[in-house]
């Protein structure tokens, strides 16, 4: 035994003599992913099916438990993983898709870069689909002609900031409500008559209510965001689109919500080779025929996205704005 420790020690040392960094593994620990919202949204079921099934690809098989952390539609979340938590790998989040719109239109108070947080990859690409209540509000000319009640969870959430952009844009009398918790709230404000509409992800839609995009059904799809129109939504107009071509530069920023989607990421602070671990164990998990069956049970959409493909839009995104479309953006949006 004594001569076991003894090589143990020994090896060690050589290690930290050469410069050889030691193996991941994350033997033993439990791993906390956090979502920037309540539970029963597609925050909350996405980062579920990674806590299944992420930990059996990574080295030692940690446990993983997800944790809510709602607050400012996400805001509070990415403050937080920018300052507070630790780059190990115990501690993982779900980046909102709003993450680099929210710093490129409203800065203030932010703790967080987007580029520099570390991008382990998307399981799903989601355009943002604006829905409405079928009724005479429920068309761009309805907007236009009657004050309209749109439900969010904060000033950088969709709820808020699209409404806020595009009413301008297109002319349309629109009324946010902030401080509803997760997407489920958010809907249920439409049929409790309190809010004529909401933004959410299509794959929200598509699996909380089905039943509203039949022929007849309860909800009008009237606008969609994101780079190209998304393949399993009937036809909607994509908002770059719709506005004037001066305008469709401030309308593009939005673009990356569709590329982020339901993604992972860690803090800033996470060394290259815990990154490089994660990385390849989500890539491994998107194939699994464990995560694939579960997802589709729960009806859980796959279009990802690699951590590298992800950081390299991120950082396409601040480095193709124009200063004139975010000063433009930034002054409809406060």
């Amino acid at each position: 035994m004594l001569t076991r420790l003894m090589m143990l020690a020994a090896a060690l040392l050589f290690n930290v003599a050469t410069g050889i960094a030691a193996p991941v593994d994350f033997k033993g620990k439990s791993i906390t992913l956090y979502i920037g919202y309540g539970v029963g949204g597609s925050y909350y079921f996405y980062a579920q099916l990674f806590a299944h099934n992420l930990p059996r690809h990574l080295p030692g098989q940690p446990s993983i438990v997800v944790q809510s952390q709602p607050g400012a539609g996400g805001v509070r979340l990415l403050n937080e993983a920018a300052v507070k938590y630790p780059g190990d790998g115990t501690i993982l989040f779900m980046p909102p898709d709003t993450t680099v719109v929210t710093q490129l239109l409203l800065p203030q108070g932010l703790a967080y870069d987007a580029r520099k947080f570390k991008y382990i990859g998307t399981a799903d690409q989601q355009n943002t689909f604006w829905v409405m209540k079928r009724g005479p509000k429920a068309s761009l000319d309805g907007m236009r002609q009657n004050e309209t009640f749109i439900s969010g969870s904060g000033k950088g959430s969709t709820g808020y900031m699209i409404p806020a952009l595009a009413g301008p844009l297109l002319g349309l009398k629109i009324k946010p409500i902030s401080g509803y918790g997760s997407s489920r709230e958010m809907i249920l404000a439409m049929e409790r008559g309190e809010a004529d509409g909401t933004l959410q992800a299509w794959q929200v839609w598509k699996q909380s209510r089905p039943d509203w995009f039949q022929p007849g059904g309860n909800g009008v799809p009237v606008i969609q965001i994101g780079v190209a129109a998304d393949p399993d939504a009937p036809p909607t107009p994509l908002l770059r689109d719709l506005v004037a071509p001066a305008d469709r530069p401030v309308a593009s920023l939005f673009d990356t919500i569709g590329i982020i989607g339901r993604s992972l990421a860690a803090p800033p602070s996470m060394p290259d080779d815990v990154l490089a671990a994660l990385r390849a164990a989500f890539q491994k998990m998107l194939v699994d025929p464990a995560y694939i069956a579960e997802s589709q049970q729960s009806q859980l959409r796959i279009l990802p996205k690699s951590g590298e493909e992800l950081e390299t839009a991120i950082q396409a995104a601040f480095a193709n704005v124009t200063p004139e479309a975010l000063k433009r953006g930034r002054d409809l949006t406060e």
